[in-house]
This record gives structure tokens, C-alpha cells and sequence, in this order.
């Protein structure tokens, strides 16, 4: 029976070459299965990296600890307010100290991150409530960060916070 089959399939002696480039073939498609799983199971490590920083920072801001926060966003970080102002890494981390800002709530959810090699884009929600040299404030918007690998550690060198827009 299997000459009958190597014969109709061309894959007799003659053809044992092709048997041997088939193989080959098929081994590379495995070891690209093999590679590709890989990776996405890097990027899934990546997401769950970029997540917990994400977190970390609301926790820094939360804690006023710019320490924590040097260590998370890169030296040219900027965030654009909703305002449209910019503000540096440097005056982002002096806001943070400042304890005239107090959260009651400060949450980000609704992440949604997307992994390019070695840069990844977070959006999400977001909700911080509590007060401001007296005043009170309760805002919900969106956010966008921009984050960077930069010698394996993931570093956020952009953010853009927005209100929603009212209709």
C-alpha cells in the first residue's frame, strides 16, 4: 500500500529530495507557530508591564511620591492637560508633591494597550475626584499614553488627558 500512495503522490525514490524539502517546509511552519506564540506571549508580558506602571503612577500621584514617578515617565516626558497646557516631566512631578491637591478617588480603567515592538499606546478612562487649595473637583475623561522600551524597562514619554465633550 504505501508504494501504491508514494506513487500517486510523485513521492517515490526519485522524489525523495521533495520528501526532504517537505519536511523542512513543515518544520519551519512549526517553529514559526512556535515563535509566533512566543511572541504573543511577550506582548502579553509587555501589557501586563505597561498595565501595573499605569497603576503604579496613579498610585504615585495618590501618595504624592515624584519619585516613583521619575522612575516611570522618561526625562522629556510631557502630558498635555485638558486644558491644552503642556507640562514637563520636571513640573508633573513638583504637581505631585504639592499636598494642597488631594484625591479622594484617582482610577484608570477601561485600558485598552497596544504593543509595537518597542513602543505601546494606552487609552482608557479615567475618574479623580477630591480637592485643590479648598476647592472640590469631580472629573471623569479619556486618556492616551505613549509608552517606550527603552533597555528592556518600559517608560511612558507622552500623555494626553481629555474631558469629555459636552452635547
Amino acid at each position: 500500500r504505501s508504494s501504491d500512495l508514494k506513487g500517486k503522490c510523485g513521492m517515490g525514490k526519485t522524489n525523495g529530495v521533495r520528501v526532504t524539502q517537505l519536511a523542512c517546509v513543515i518544520a519551519a511552519f512549526c517553529l514559526v507557530g512556535v515563535s509566533c506564540a512566543f511572541c504573543q506571549n511577550a506582548q502579553k508580558g509587555d501589557e501586563g508591564q505597561i498595565l501595573a506602571l499605569e497603576n503604579a503612577w496613579n498610585q504615585a500621584e495618590l501618595q504624592h511620591d515624584p519619585a516613583a514617578l521619575d522612575l516611570i515617565l522618561t526625562d522629556d516626558f510631557v502630558i498635555t492637560e485638558p486644558d491644552g497646557t503642556l507640562q514637563s516631566k520636571r513640573a508633573h512631578m513638583t504637581s505631585t508633591k504639592d499636598t494642597s491637591y488631594h484625591y479622594d478617588v484617582l482610577v484608570s480603567e477601561g485600558f485598552r494597550i497596544k504593543v509595537y515592538g518597542t513602543v505601546a499606546v494606552v487609552t482608557g478612562t479615567y475618574h479623580e475626584k477630591g480637592s485643590s487649595k479648598g476647592t472640590h473637583f469631580d472629573r471623569r475623561g479619556r486618556f492616551t499614553d505613549t509608552w517606550i522600551r527603552l533597555g528592556g524597562t518600559w517608560r511612558c514619554v507622552a500623555s494626553h488627558d481629555s474631558l469629555p465633550v459636552k452635547g
